[in-house]
């Protein structure tokens, strides 16, 4: 099986741990990432909307380079998307997003 076939094959099972839980459980998770985003550099590993896996460093600490402006701002007024995660991918210096139900492993780390 290809790389990009496994990886569609993990994303289409039924039994994925975010998947399974209720929704209070994943907001805690949600919440948990996002607090660690704020205060760190945190590795995120998921699979694309195309079937690709992808390893991204990113925060949404302004002290490890998370740029807010003006326009960050304004676009945060919108209601936010429960299915995804904006971070500041430190990699491409730019806004990115994943998916929480295609989130596979998460890595920083302590202190």
């Amino acid at each position: 099986m290809h790389h990009k076939e496994q990886w569609k094959s993990l994303l289409n099972e039924a039994d994925s741990w975010y998947n399974s839980v209720t929704e209070p459980e994943r907001a805690l998770m949600r919440d948990w990432v996002k607090g660690l985003l704020q205060e760190r550099e945190v590795t995120v590993d998921f699979v694309k909307a195309d079937g690709d896996f992808r390893s991204m460093k990113c925060t949404l600490s302004e002290d490890l380079g998370a740029k807010y402006t003006k326009k960050n701002a304004t676009e945060n007024t919108r209601k936010p998307n429960l299915d995804t995660c904006v971070v500041w991918d430190l990699n491409r210096q730019a806004w990115r997003s994943f998916r929480w139900d295609r989130m596979k492993r998460i890595q920083f780390d302590l202190g």
